[in-house]
């Protein structure tokens, strides 16, 4: 316990419980200080009257002990952030991370929920080598060495057996940060037909710039470069190894015999299926056009052909539906249905239509696409995938392992023996596992919250997936997740969504944040002292469903000795319900906003709260700490028994 004090001071308390207090061996030994204590106690019986100073400090001692086992045993710490004006019901526990698979049938419906506790320790996993343990100097860490190889912590593949996952966490950052990355580039040298004998070569240069998009089904733009020949090259990111395949292997099939307008190439489990433009432009009303023998069908069809640009909404076989939209020209730009598993290409022959169409004989667009093109795209196994479209057909596809750290710069070529054959020199590839940046460890910042990342592999319905994943900010009101806090897997009848988030504890009560107070020493804008001023409450007409958070003040009533409530640092509040009672201390705060900041008006709708007389110009969000200690009786008896013991020792020594 005194190597625990230092350490607490030095690195802080989850490093002070992870490495001692919640350790098993640490368990042990205060399991033998009590058993001493007892024998102690018992050795000296049949007690006399001299005996009392030493039995009221050992009981005193074995009660504190006990206190402490209930206190871990049953007692729960939480917190919790409120904007002013909004009711908290949950309480999140920042120590105790887990992951979280939710299985999706349909679109927006979520079946069922599976939580798995995760205890990855306070370091992150390559601070377990002893070379990088000692990197950054800190004070004990020698010392702490040995300890940190005994703790146990969750490594290495777990299966979830109900619904037959299987998961393998390879690495974990308690402390992370998105490090940007170089553009890909890349040389060209090509022999056009037309050009004869005078090839030469072309520098390109392809930044992915990161998008915002819907959770889990991240916007990932691609982007492209025009050669000065007329050339394109496009380059992506694939979110998920089977975006990556679908790239590599969705050629199209019914080439010259595709009609007028080409073909849509859907990529469905494992497999391709085509469907003609021309027999889906023949749909009528909420009619859909099934799509060969893949049980998907296509609906909704909106098309325009000056693009040409196609969009429908596609339908597995157990009903799910999602939107998607095809560019035969700009593909890096195509909207997939990530979400289902399904990704599509738009291929057609653009010649052809301006060779029979008058009204698109003078198309740009179509004379675009016309133009060879090179596409690139990088795939979670940090692979690079690529084809090659001639302006009318494909020609070849192909993938180029191992890139990331080649000390020579990779060659290769593509369309070999065609009139399009192309000489390809990668100048410069790194891997990227967010469009524009890479995950790299950061250093801890008390001044901001530490941003936790997992490495994970899942296989689910015979699908693999690789990818990084941040874990939710345990403390924040739970607004929508980020693209990097959800990972969508595409199974065969499933979706299956994975978050890795913090368990919670429902208080049985509301607190309302009716103001949040900061004050800041003169001259100096450091805090010297901030407060909240709350209510207790509960729902008049209570539903049974559990709302983390709430908005609706007029469907909330006060409960009694529940009004105005001040914590402050040195100050916590108390609630006492039937089935028990909380201290609530204030911990911290965030902001506050102002209507030039974004934050003011996602967190506040400009309405009047019903205790003030007008807007505000400012909301802050206060963070409370909520403590259920149900020994802390026992601890403060055991403690005053220490106490007395010790004073009756003092007062029945004989004077010499």
């Amino acid at each position: 316990m005194a190597c625990g004090t230092f350490i607490e001071a030095e690195y802080g308390t989850a490093t002070s419980q992870f490495l001692l207090y919640d350790n098993p061996w640490f368990h042990a030994l205060i399991a033998l200080l009590a058993l001493n204590l007892l024998v102690a106690i018992l050795l000296r019986f049949p007690w006399k009257r001299r005996h009392i100073p030493f039995l009221t400090a050992h009981v005193g001692i074995t009660i504190l002990l006990f206190g402490c086992y209930i206190t871990w045993k049953y007692g729960e710490e939480a917190q919790i952030t409120l904007p002013e004006g909004t009711i908290g019901t949950v309480a999140s526990k920042p120590t105790s991370p887990q992951f979280e698979f939710q299985f999706i049938d349909h679109i927006g419906s979520l079946s069922d929920t599976h939580r798995v506790p995760f205890r990855p320790g306070p370091f992150s996993w390559q601070d377990y080598h002893y070379e990088n343990w000692l990197r950054d100097g800190k004070r004990y860490k020698a010392l702490l060495w040995p300890a940190l190889q005994i703790t146990p912590r969750n490594t290495g593949k777990r299966t979830l057996r109900a619904p037959d996952i299987r998961f393998e966490v390879l690495d974990y950052l308690a402390h992370s940060a998105v490090e940007p990355v170089p553009p890909f580039e890349l040389s060209i040298r090509w022999n056009t037909p037309d050009e004869g004998d005078s090839p030469h070569w072309e520098r390109v240069s392809l930044p992915l710039q990161p998008q915002q998009g819907v959770p889990g089904l991240a916007d990932v733009r691609g982007v492209s470069t025009t050669m000065p020949n007329g050339e394109r090259i496009t380059y992506n990111l694939a979110l998920s190894q089977k975006e990556a395949t679908a790239f590599w292997e969705s050629w199209p099939k019914y080439g010259e015999d595709a009609g007028l307008w080409g073909e849509v190439v859907l990529h469905y489990n494992g497999q391709n299926h085509s469907a003609k433009v021309e027999q889906l432009l023949e749909l009528d009303g909420d009619a859909r056009f099934p799509v060969e023998d893949s049980g998907l069908s296509i609906g909704n069809v909106r098309f325009r052909d000056r693009g040409p640009i196609i969009t429908f909404s596609v339908f597995t076989p157990n009903g799910d539906m999602e939107a998607m939209t095809l560019l035969p020209d700009n593909p890096e730009l195509n909207v997939q249905a990530r979400r289902l598993g399904i990704f599509g290409f738009y291929w057609v022959d653009p010649v052809r239509i301006m060779e029979q169409s008058a009204d698109h004989a003078d198309n740009p667009m179509l004379q675009r696409l016309a133009a060879p093109r090179l596409d690139f795209m990088q795939g979670p196994d940090k692979n690079l995938y690529y084809r090659f479209w001639s302006g009318r057909r494909m020609i070849f596809s192909g993938v180029q392992f191992d890139l990331d750290g080649q000390n020579k710069p990779p060659k290769f070529e593509v369309a070999i023996q065609t009139p399009y054959a192309r000489e390809i020199v990668i100048e410069q590839f790194i891997p990227q596992d967010v469009p524009g940046g890479r995950i790299v460890p950061a250093t801890a910042n008390p001044n901001r919250h530490s941003e936790q990342r997992v490495k994970m592999r899942v296989e689910f319905e015979g699908v693999e997936d690789t990818f990084w994943l941040r874990a939710a900010t345990p403390t924040v009101v739970p607004l929508p997740p980020d693209q990097d806090q959800i990972r969508y897997i595409y199974g065969n009848g499933q979706t299956l969504g994975v978050q890795l988030n913090f368990e919670t504890i429902d208080l049985g009560f509301g607190i309302l944040l009716k103001r949040f107070e900061r004050r800041t020493e003169p001259g100096i804008r450091m805090s010297s002292h901030y407060s909240s001023l709350v209510d207790y409450v509960e729902p008049i007409e209570p539903t049974g469903r559990r709302l983390m958070f709430s908005h609706d003040l007029e469907n909330y009533r006060v409960l009694p000795d529940g009004e105005n409530i001040l914590i402050s640092m040195n100050r916590p509040g108390f609630f006492r319900g039937t089935g028990g009672g909380y201290r609530i201390y204030q911990s911290s705060y965030i902001g506050p906003f102002y209507p030039d900041q974004p934050q003011f008006h996602e967190l506040y709708d400009g309405s009047i709260f019903p205790w003030e007389s007008r807007p505000r110009e400012s909301i802050a969000m206060s963070t409370l700490s909520v403590n259920d200690d149900p020994g802390r009786g026992w601890k403060y008896f055991g403690s005053f028994l220490l106490v007395l013991g010790c004073a009756l020792f003092v007062w029945r020594r004989k004077p010499e």
